[in-house]
């Protein structure tokens, strides 16, 4: 299992045991659950170091909390993160 593969597992791992979804949430959770950490990045700040991070910024350690909940939901549809972030780079690499 690749190392990103592995990183989403246990953020899925980790939303269940932290009580941030559970294993069968739909669509629609996952949505809020994703706008509200898109939310929380508008709200961030680009100069103000984070209060968990420290050595990262509000707005970084926000985009990190949106990606997480991405890999959460990615791993929650049996989906090769990996392999499915590869080949959606390529296939942004031919659009016009």
């Amino acid at each position: 299992m690749s190392e990103i593969n592995q990183l989403a597992q246990t953020a899925f791992n980790t939303a269940i045991i932290r009580g941030k979804t559970e294993k069968d949430a739909g669509h629609l959770d996952a949505f809020f659950d994703i706008l509200s950490e898109l939310k929380e990045f508008r709200e961030a700040s680009e100069v103000k170091k984070s209060e968990h991070l420290p050595q990262y910024t509000e707005a970084q350690e926000e985009l990190t909390d949106v990606l997480i909940c991405c890999l959460t939901e990615l791993h929650r549809r049996g989906v090769d993160v990996e392999r499915i972030i590869k080949e959606k780079i390529e296939f942004n690499k031919r659009r016009v």
